[in-house]
């Protein structure tokens, strides 16, 4: 879904079903309301988005030679003012906006691209990565869609001839989790590493990712008032996001309902974050972590920078910094914390998400998961046989 929060009001129903009711404006500017339903909040949610979209883009007007990039824009533009998403999604729309403007279709009216020229366009961008190739796909095809929508194509070449988003010559990119003695290598190495005066050092961000499994941008947007070290709680409630021409900033809400949660405090974190405490210096935002020499936020790509830097010096391969999110989330599967536990503590949207991305770990603990079960039965037998003596 968008990243525009749902602004409808949930009821169970008597049936036992959820019911999100949202209002929305109709085509004539009347204030109407319409109701969804679905066997979880997430489910009506994403039924709600996908009726949000459609109905926001009614009032968008194509002209008769206008091009791929001309309709996108204007969707862009649309979503964008009507708040239908945010800074970062409008700038990542923009990004692929100009990667499209680059192409060979660019100044080709929508109406005289033929099945040959798509075909010939797709395959020139299978040099981008999965995630943008993905994107570039989800554009183009929303341009057509829009385009046969008010009547500029006479028919949709995307669903007509069953055009798929081509693969990547690059593959996906494998963020996978440190091993044990990987995770000692380079913990070792980062605790080695001297930064040089006048430099940020980015240790305890590093070291909270993993050992509390959060997203990088919510550990550089923590204020004092979200440590509670009573309860042992860290409250997760913002994040540091990108926007318009790429800038970060303090993000108070972030992108999904889920990722508003309590993350436990663990025995290794807990001494970071009293530190981190100690030697905060005030700013602007408040926060704990803040960027002194630039005077700013920090940035996710700061930290991972210098993640990449400790990768290097400890002889560890990994793809990226959030390497230590899977890395944390990996050793919480090793020791027997269930999926439903972890899903909250990494704050997905669903269990599917977290079933989904661990798949190989809880395989491997369910091979020697068997050898619990007989263990226990063993046991239960042995305690009978005693009672019954």
């Amino acid at each position: 879904m968008p990243e525009r929060e749902c602004k409808g009001t949930f009821r169970i129903t008597k049936s036992g079903s959820i019911e999100c009711r949202i209002p929305y404006y109709d085509a004539k500017g009347t204030r109407r309301v319409k109701s969804f339903t679905g066997k979880t909040r997430d489910e009506c949610i994403e039924r709600a988005g996908e009726f949000c979209a459609k109905n926001e883009t009614k009032n968008i007007v194509i002209k008769r030679d206008a091009t791929i990039p001309d309709i996108a824009r204007q969707k862009l533009e649309n979503d964008y003012v009507k708040n239908f998403c945010g800074e970062a999604g409008y700038d990542r729309g923009l990004q692929t906006l100009a990667i499209i403007e680059r192409g060979e279709l660019a100044d080709v009216p929508i109406r005289k691209i033929t099945e040959r020229m798509l075909e010939r366009y797709l395959a020139s961008i299978t040099c981008y990565a999965p995630s943008v190739l993905r994107k570039l796909f989800s554009m183009v095809s929303s341009a057509f869609a829009l385009a046969y929508d008010r009547k500029v194509i006479d028919s949709n070449l995307i669903v007509a001839k069953g055009i798929r988003c081509p693969v990547s010559a690059k593959g996906e990119k494998d963020v996978r989790a440190m091993t044990e003695e990987e995770q000692k290598r380079f913990v070792d190495a980062l605790m080695e590493h001297k930064v040089p005066y006048g430099r940020n050092d980015y240790k305890r961000q590093i070291l909270l990712e993993l050992y509390t499994g959060m997203r990088m941008g919510e550990i550089n947007a923590l204020k004092p008032e979200n440590i509670d070290f009573k309860r042992g709680l860290i409250h997760v409630e913002a994040t540091i996001s990108r926007g318009i021409n790429s800038r970060s900033y303090y993000k108070k809400h972030p992108k999904t309902e889920p990722s508003i949660r309590d993350v436990p405090i663990s025995k290794r974190a807990e001494p970071i974050l009293r530190e981190a405490l100690e030697e905060m210096r005030d700013n602007p935002e408040g926060l704990i972590f803040y960027d002194f020499n630039k005077d700013d936020v920090i940035a996710t790509y700061q930290v991972g920078s210098f993640f990449q830097r400790i990768c290097r010096k400890a002889k560890v391969s990994c793809a990226g910094q959030h390497a230590l999110r899977h890395t944390f989330a990996t050793r919480c599967i090793e020791a027997g914390v269930p999926a439903i536990v972890l899903k909250r503590w990494l704050g997905h949207t669903n269990i599917h998400i977290t079933m989904d991305r661990y798949v190989d770990v809880f395989e491997r603990m369910n091979n020697s998961a068997i050898g619990q079960f007989e263990n226990y039965i063993d046991r239960v037998k042995e305690e009978c046989m005693v009672y019954v003596a």
